[in-house]
Formats: C-alpha cells, structure tokens, sequence
C-alpha cells in the first residue's frame, strides 16, 4: 500500500480548482509516501481525466456509465472501490464539499479506512499520515495521526493548499475501469438548479456585509458594486439574513456557506463565532468595521478602522481606477 489517489472534479468540462490543488499536495504526500499520484474520474469526464495529467498525476482511471452522469452515493462509491482497488492507495482525497462528504464517509465505510473531513493541511510524519483541522469557529486546531496499513480518505476544504503548475505536454497513461454490475439503488432523473442560486463555496473573492452598513438599501448600494468590480460574489452576515435584508443564499458562517477564498472583504461585519467559523480560512481578509475592538479584526490580515458607508464607495471608485472600468 502506498501513494496518492485524488478523486477528480469538474466544473464544466475543466478540472475544478479544488483537483488542481489536491494534485499539487498530492504529488508532494505521493514523492513521501514512496508512491505514484493517481487520480480518478468519474463519469463523462474524459478532458478532465487528461487535465489531470498535465497538473501531475502519474495514471489516470476513468470510470464511464449512463447511470454516473449524475451523483449518486452508492454509484461514485462502487467506481472509487474499482480504483483503490487497483491501485491500493494509502491515501484518498477529495474536496470537502456537502456532496463530496456524503460520498467520502460511503466510501470510507466500505473501505474500513480513517477519515477525516475538512481539512486544512496534511503531512507524513513518522511514515504516518497526519492531517489537521479546525473546529470550534478555528479556536481549536484538532491534529489527526493514521496508523499504517489501512487506507485514509481526507476531504480538504478549499484554498488550503497551492494549485499544481500545468505542464501542458506531459501525457500519461489513462484506464478506463469497468464494473461489472452497476446498478445504483437511487436513479436522478434530473437536476434543477435553484432560481437565484449563489456559488459561494467556489468564489476567488467574496465580499460580505454586516449590520454596519445601517440598512438593506446601503447594503445593496454597496456591497453588490464592489463585488461586481472586483469580479466576485457577495455574502451577508447572519445577522442581516435574519433581518430579511438578504436571502440566506448569501449568507456565510457555520449555519451558512463555508468559504475560503483568495480574498475576502468583511464590511460592517463584527466578527461573531459562528461568522469566524465559515470564512476564517479565506488567504487574504480584509476588515472594514468602525469598531477597533470587533473581532473581526484579530483574523484579519489588513483592517481599516471606519464607517464603511464612507469608505466602500471610495473603494469601489479606486478599484474601478485602477482596472479601467
């Protein structure tokens, strides 16, 4: 048993960015480990399964059917058992989305393997596999070290680690896998996306507000122009959402979207716990609040003390500037 098994995502017909960062760290544990760096892809997804190689896999399975264009639970598990087992992996990963969880503590199941969810780094130490991840709104750092010889399946939150570099002219091999009998017990017979639906979970920049911006309307005056300017999305606090100010699409913290990230603007938003727990992971936070004391503050890596209603249109203004638009 040894090396890296990545399950691969796409976003269309590219490979999301969560694979991209899973193969760069996945080819650092695989170089560890003493093994190759595997990935797999599910479904019609032969352009992803061919991405994967120019970002650092060593083989690419595929696992092709009908009944796999859409996620099913008992389908996706009986198409990675297909590749662990040919493969023998001593580590799986795959982002830590909501569909990913259901499919990773399945698959684990199955596998009597260890896992761990959501987490933010993972090294080798000892020969042994090690992950970390926060809880607790990240006031606790919770370390989790594997014994050999069983697999481990690790969910990784997005924006924990760098992205592989593409190397356009690497080609490796690509196996396609067949199961046998593939009946999924759930059948999708369509998907519906949600009207007005927020893809918050995969934004690069998000930029969110509080109760400091007084009302809705400086909230919708505001926060939708700077984020529109700087070609992100927009969040909310939960306490707006209550409020009724935004719908709960938008909000974010432990009872709304978990979110990490490159940049994340928090203005007018305190910092409570529950807010903390779903954002703090973000690479760059920026905090606009005219309380010194917020919290929000003690995670933030720039702040600016200030009426955000005074400096959000300042900023909105000089961004345009500066991008020409």
């Amino acid at each position: 048993m040894g090396g890296v098994l990545v399950i691969l995502e796409a976003i269309g017909t590219d490979l999301a960015a969560i694979s991209r960062e899973l193969l760069g760290k996945g080819r650092q544990l695989a170089d560890t480990l003493g093994g190759p760096l595997a990935a797999l892809a599910i479904g019609p997804t032969t352009s992803v399964a061919a991405q994967a190689g120019a970002f650092g896999a060593d083989q690419v399975y595929t696992v092709q059917a009908p009944v796999l264009a859409q996620y099913t639970t008992d389908g996706y598990v009986a198409a990675a058992m297909a590749a662990v087992q040919t493969c023998n992996p001593a580590l799986i990963l795959a982002g830590s989305s909501f569909q990913m969880r259901d499919f990773g503590a399945a698959l684990a199941t199955d596998l009597n393997a260890g896992l761990v969810v959501d987490v933010t780094d993972l090294q080798v130490v000892d020969g042994a596999l090690q992950a970390t991840r926060p809880s607790h709104g990240g006031n606790v750092i919770n370390t989790y070290r594997f014994a050999a010889g069983k697999p481990v399946v690790a969910l990784v939150r997005k924006q924990s680690f760098p992205e592989a570099t593409a190397q356009p002219d690497r080609s490796v091999p690509i196996t396609e896998l067949t199961i046998s009998d593939l009946t999924p017990r759930t059948e999708v017979v369509s998907v519906v996306p949600k009207a007005g639906a927020v893809n918050l979970t995969d934004a690069a920049i998000i930029v969110t507000g509080g109760r400091g911006l007084g009302n809705k309307d400086n909230y919708y005056r505001l926060i939708p122009p700077l984020a529109e300017v700087l070609g992100g999305a927009y969040g909310a606090s939960r306490a707006i959402v209550d409020d009724g100010w935004v719908p709960y699409e938008h909000q974010v913290g432990q009872t709304g979207k978990t979110v990490s990230p490159k940049l994340y603007i928090a203005a007018g938003v305190s910092g409570a716990i529950q807010h903390l727990a779903g954002m703090r992971t973000s690479r760059t936070i920026v905090a606009i609040n005219k309380d010194p004391e917020a919290p929000i503050f003690r995670i933030a890596t720039f702040g600016v003390v200030g009426d955000v209603n005074e400096i959000l249109p300042l900023l909105t203004e000089e961004v345009k500037r500066r991008l020409n638009r």
